[in-house]
């Protein structure tokens, strides 16, 4: 209605109805906004908290009615004020989020309003559309988890910003106060310049209380919801205190200063206590990974302030770094409070003392970086390394936070932390009284150091340090993975500039020698911004094929502006230099819209290339061009292994088994683009010229290349999604166990081979199986927190070589075992199948039918198993009856797992880790044949029973027994066996004939009479009894 009315005004703008209209739609948004935020405020503060927050309920409550919904179920059920309140509420937390979460947020609240309309519309329909509406409340369902994740991302990265920006304004307030109280004793002094200081400081007060409200609307338990509801009620309270003071400023009053100032203090212990019942809400883990990724944004900023010898900014990113440390630190110490587990307690004690040693270490150096009135370059490099050290470390400890590694990662720091600090020496400069130099004491300056200063002295009283990390998973992903080392060295050439403006190395020398009206270093420097445009498109280009939808929507639309831009920023640099009227705005204008869109592309590019390209930058930003050769002799053994790989697999058999629509064709191509993009890299390391930036590009190409290839790698071998779930450790365990299951397979068929060839083909594949094993694993170890090329190489190529082994030898397994295979491969197909069309209307039908052909093997193999065990009683070499007893065991538990893996499938629509179900698979299937042939080379044993144990372990129904054949045979032992029999394996024999009686005289198709059975038992005791 607003739309339309201001579209009558623009149309018709004298007309004096579309005037009254406009203001009438003007006042009802008003009244409604207001109404909203009213009914928002009661819903928020009346009554009792309830048990979880007000967003967890009705997500909770809406999932809750999303499944097995029908349509009379969800008339009535307050469906659509559910909804309305969920979105609204994820709108509001968007509003106050940053903007690329923001965008998810919205995105992901569009589709849910859109399947809510679909619903609607099928709950006003007449026709009978109860799967549809299955269908529909599914996809909400999804959408709903997809954007709870959004969400819980965007509410972590709310709280570093706000809790960020409130500590810097606290400790200006402070600094101000305490300076104020200790220069002038007097009854009055002039408070004017406070007064910005304190409505920041209020304001400031004001978001930390709001992001407290959005983090408990997320709360899971009653407990954790009225800790933050507390906290926020105490720090209100608090604020309501601060209001008043500000208005006594204008009395210039050393009481109020004195006033101010304490309150500045409770409010300080007021927000740690918020920032921990936050922490109990909020995932450690998400927490720091997200705190990680800010780190290296800061250190970064730190090395940008250098090149420009920017003192504020520089100062301003120190800061910042020390506050996510300290956010990190009080959020793992708060976790490590909450753990009743020693072990883990112990491990992490370790890590946290190790981080808290580096951030020390930090603030020393950032406070001797802050001295005089400008950045002092002689210790920059100091600085640099040890911001390196500490985000290593923080990278460390939030492994350990994960429970993994801790004696991989603390049997080299327990040493340490047994030993007493030494103090690093320190030139006479640096001292403790320069602090209190008057041109250090300035009002923009002074916080940091005072923030250094308090925190180091906190950090010494205390034990603990922080920690934690990526990954998310982290359901968002920019930077969160490693820390790229700027190229940035204490001796560089520092660039000045008078406007503040944040470019590239590269767009730095544009607008230099575009002022200076140097046209020919201009046509190189214009040369060189074209190959980094060139650069960065083709690798957006190129991460559209492995990233998801919302990333490749980003990409496309940065490559399409990055394009458009270029040849704009090229042509003003070149009609500048060549003009003396020109102004130079334009081209600072473009410069800066250039180097944010790189560095955008880049944020959503770093996680797609992952540890390739920090592998590589690592080893060649600091090398060049001194160890050229050397790196390139690196960088050619990569691309060998590569085609190595490669070349495997196209000789192997497996394009033609995956149903992936990879095809040679595509994996020989990705694998050429690599190898160009690799002599792109090798031709500019070797060379003299070129900024930091185009080597940057060309790294991030050359990493995202690889993992390209190496994506197309997995698509064929079909462990895409089982190699993307877990992460690196997992990943290791779940291959050398997949390993080891095809390798005792692959042994057991070998045996059971009547052709001599294909058992030592099986003997050999088994044997080259081990021996890779052992070196992936030897290489996975020998990988370090920040890998270089080769190492990386090995460990991720060596996975691909053991990967095929397995596919290759599992089609080999599967053909000798294919009578014991087929049904498994049967009931696993139909759980792919039930996956890949979940969304059509036979879903019901493929499940029934899955369940129904799951439960016919299950029953079958367990009578199969149950045969097998009566049947052991009668196998006389007692090693061999332990060795098939251990291995029919094996056969029940494993076909359960394997039903279930499969299941799951079903059930969660969702295929994942097809490698290890086939292995399981092929292991299962080569164990029910070497039992069934082992069974059948007994002769005590009933052909019949044979039989039915081969049919079971087949997954066939046992064949019917004519009721002419139930007369009971006689067994016949051998005479030369018999004679060697033991008394103890007479007894046993004995006992094994009461309880299995139907085994030995054949199983009949009718239960005998019980005086049959009890004649049958003393016939056969008389003849053992005659031995």
């Amino acid at each position: 209605m607003l739309h339309t009315a201001m579209c009558t005004t623009i149309k018709h703008p004298t007309s004096e109805q579309a005037q009254e209209a406009k203001r009438y739609i003007l006042e009802k948004v008003q009244s409604t906004v207001n109404d909203i935020v009213m009914t928002l405020k009661s819903e928020c503060h009346s009554g009792s908290l309830g048990p979880c927050g007000y967003y967890t309920g009705r997500r909770n409550c809406l999932l809750q009615l999303l499944t097995g919904a029908s349509i009379s179920s969800i008339q009535g059920s307050g469906f659509d004020s559910l909804v309305r309140d969920l979105v609204f509420h994820c709108m509001v937390i968007a509003n106050s989020s940053r903007r690329e979460f923001q965008q998810r947020v919205v995105g992901h609240c569009r589709l849910i309003l859109q399947f809510w309309s679909d619903i609607q519309k099928i709950l006003k329909s007449s026709d009978d559309s109860e799967k549809s509406l299955e269908k529909f409340c599914s996809l909400l369902a999804q959408q709903i988890q997809s954007l709870d994740k959004s969400l819980q991302t965007s509410l972590l990265y709310q709280v570093l910003d706000t809790f960020l920006i409130s500590s810097s304004t606290l400790e200006e307030l402070l600094s101000e106060t305490k300076q104020i109280m200790d220069a002038d004793s007097s009854s009055n002094v002039d408070l004017n310049f406070t007064q910005p200081l304190v409505e920041d400081f209020i304001s400031s007060t004001d978001r930390i209380i709001e992001t407290g409200s959005f983090v408990s609307s997320v709360a899971v338990d009653a407990k954790s919801l009225e800790n933050v509801e507390n906290s926020r009620v105490c720090l209100s309270r608090l604020r309501d205190q601060i209001a008043p003071l500000s208005l006594e400023l204008a009395d210039n009053s050393i009481q109020t200063v004195q006033k101010l100032h304490g309150v500045c203090q409770t409010w300080e212990e007021e927000t740690s206590q918020l920032q921990d019942a936050l922490s109990d809400v909020l995932d450690v883990r998400e927490f720091t990974s997200a705190a990680i990724n800010e780190m290296v944004n800061d250190r970064r900023g730190c090395d940008a302030a250098y090149r420009e010898q920017s003192y504020k900014p520089f100062h301003e990113h120190a800061v910042n770094l020390l506050c996510h440390m300290k956010m990190v630190i009080q959020s793992v110490r708060r976790h490590l409070e909450k753990s009743d587990d020693p072990i883990y307690r112990n491990g992490l004690l370790v890590l946290l003392k190790q981080v808290q040693s580096s951030q020390n270490k930090v603030g020393e150096s950032a406070r001797d970086m802050l001295l005089g009135s400008s950045l002092n370059v002689e210790v920059y490099t100091s600085f640099s390394d040890r911001v390196s050290t500490a985000v290593q470390h923080f990278k460390v400890l939030r492994k350990g936070l994960d429970g993994q590694q801790h004696p991989h990662l603390l049997s080299p720091l327990r040493e340490g932390a047994r030993q007493p600090e030494i103090p690093l020496p320190r030139s006479p400069a640096k001292n403790n009284d320069v602090l209190n130099l008057p041109h250090v004491r300035r009002s923009s300056d002074s916080p940091v150091l005072d923030v250094i200063e308090r925190d180091s002295q906190a950090e010494h009283e205390e034990d603990l340090s922080d920690e934690e990390t990526i990954e998310a998973e982290l359901s968002r992903k920019y930077d969160r993975d490693e820390l790229k080392v700027p190229a940035v060295s204490a001796d560089s050439k520092l660039i000045h500039k008078a406007r503040e403006f944040d470019l590239l190395p590269l767009l730095y020398e544009v607008v230099t020698v575009t002022k200076g009206k140097d046209v020919t270093a201009l046509n190189q420097a214009c040369t060189g911004v074209l190959e980094l445009s060139n650069c960065y498109a083709q690798a957006a280009k190129e991460a559209s094929l492995i990233v998801d939808a919302v990333d490749r929507q980003t990409l496309e639309s940065f490559r399409a502006e990055l394009v458009s831009l270029t040849p704009l920023l090229v042509q003003t640099a070149q009609e500048t230099a060549m003009s003396s009227a020109m102004s130079t705005e334009s081209i600072y204008k473009h410069s800066t819209m250039f180097s944010d869109l790189i560095n955008n592309t880049r944020k959503v590019l770093l996680p797609v290339a992952g540890n390739w390209y920090h592998a590589v930058f690592n080893e060649l930003q600091g090398n060049l061009p001194t160890n050229a050769a050397a790196i390139s002799q690196q960088l050619n053994e990569v691309m060998a292994l590569c085609a190595d790989v490669v070349q495997l697999l196209t000789s192997s058999d497996l394009t033609s088994q995956s149903d992936s629509q990879e095809t040679f064709s595509v994996l020989h191509n990705k694998l050429n683009k690599a190898q160009n993009n690799t002599r792109y890299l090798v031709k500019f390391s070797t060379s003299m010229d070129g900024q930091p930036d185009q080597l940057e590009g060309l790294c991030l190409l050359w990493g995202l290349s690889i993992q390209i290839l190496l994506n197309s790698l997995d698509k064929i071998l079909r462990t895409t999604t089982a190699m993307s779930q877990f992460g690196p450790q997992k990943q290791l365990s779940v291959l050398s166990e997949n390993s080891l299951r095809i390798q005792e397979a692959a042994r057991l068929t070998s045996l059971n081979c009547r052709s001599a060839f294909k058992s030592k083909q099986l003997t050999e594949n088994q044997d080259e199986l081990k021996t890779l094993t052992e070196a992936y694993l030897k290489a996975a170890e020998e990988l370090d927190v920040m890998p270089n090329v080769m190492q990386l190489a090995k460990s991720e190529l060596l996975q691909r070589h053991l990967l095929i082994k397995i596919r290759v030898l599992s089609g080999h397994l599967s053909k000798a075992n294919k009578d014991y295979d087929s049904v498994l491969q049967s009931v696993a197909s139909i759980a792919y199948f039930a996956v890949e069309h979940f969304r059509e209307n036979n879903t019901e039908d493929t499940e029934q039918k899955f369940e129904k052909a799951a439960q016919t093997l299950f029953d079958n193999i367990k009578l199969a198993t149950k045969r097998v065990e009566d049947c052991l009683n009668y196998v006389r070499d007692p090693h061999a009856r332990s060795n098939l007893r251990s291995i029919n065991d094996h056969l029940s538990f494993q076909i359960s797992d394997i039903i279930s893996r499969a299941r799951l499938m079903v059930e969660t629509h969702y295929i994942c880790d097809t490698l290890s179900l086939d292995v399981q698979i092929q292991c299962w299937s080569a164990k029910a044949h070497y039992v069934a042939e082992e069974i059948r080379k007994h002769d005590g044993i009933h052909q019949e029973a044979k039989d039915q144990i081969r049919a079971g372990l087949q997954g066939r129904a046992p064949e019917e027994i004519k009721d002419g054949a139930a007369k009971v045979r006689e067994v016949e032992f051998p005479s030369d066996v018999m004679m060697s029999f033991s008394q103890k394996d007479i007894t046993r024999s004995v006992d094994a004939a009461e309880l299995s009686v139907n085994m030995v005289v054949g199983v009949r198709s009718a239960p005998e009479k019980d005086e049959d059975k009890w004649m049958v038992c003393k016939s056969l005791k008389a003849q053992l009894y005659l031995l």
